[in-house]
């Protein structure tokens, strides 16, 4: 794995061969296929592992750090460091060549069922008083909406690394916990309100601002 990822940052997805992997790893062209069937399919173990690791690093922190005010409180603190996002990059890099959507979908639906599982027991541990319902609910909520995110950020930034994406990671991370917070109804009806406000009104609104 460690060889494919060392490829992957070099070269691309696509752009090494199995024996450029073999000779990278100093194993023989017979060893790679007998634990893999394609190459495509290396790359895919890769960015498994990548965020698996990721994911059980942001559990580790979530245990280690003192309790906030709630679980929300909690899961924003602990998704909202730079290191996800330098995660997210490589992950959308590794799921970028041509047919890897079938892929990358597969692995993001493991990955919010490992983040929820996994952070929803963290939190029971913390938060004993809070149903255990409302943790997994929080949680699915929140690992799904990170997934929407996490694509959008990805489409917008291609996955560059600099002070402008991360700023942006910050803010639709933002814009998802208000979202979680606040109540989405509320704010889609907020918006679905002014959308359809007469314009008249939207012509008061605007000379009174």
């Amino acid at each position: 794995m460690a060889a494919a990822r060392a490829l992957v940052d070099e070269r691309g997805p696509s752009g090494f061969t199995t024996d450029d992997l073999a000779a990278r790893a100093d194993v023989s062209r017979r060893t790679v296929f007998n634990h893999f069937s394609h190459l495509e399919d290396v790359v895919v173990a890769a960015v498994e592992a990548q965020l698996a690791s990721a994911i059980t690093a942001v559990q580790a922190d979530l245990a280690a750090s003192q309790a906030r005010s709630g679980p929300l409180d909690d899961l924003e603190a602990i998704l909202s460091t730079p290191e996800l996002a330098t995660t997210l990059s490589w992950l959308g890099r590794a799921l970028s060549g041509p047919g890897c959507e079938p892929a990358a979908e597969r692995v993001r639906e493991q990955a919010m069922r490992q983040f929820g599982a996994g952070t929803a027991l963290r939190l029971r541990e913390r938060y004993p008083d809070v149903a255990p319902l409302e943790l997994e609910l929080l949680t699915t909520v929140v690992a799904n909406g990170m997934a929407v995110v996490a694509t959008a950020w990805l489409d917008e930034t291609e996955g560059a690394l600099d002070d402008a994406s991360r700023r942006r990671w910050s803010e639709l991370l933002a814009v998802l916990f208000s979202a979680v917070r606040d109540g989405f109804g509320r704010r889609v009806g907020a918006a679905v309100t002014a959308s359809h406000a007469p314009a008249s009104t939207l012509a008061r609104s605007t000379e009174g601002a």
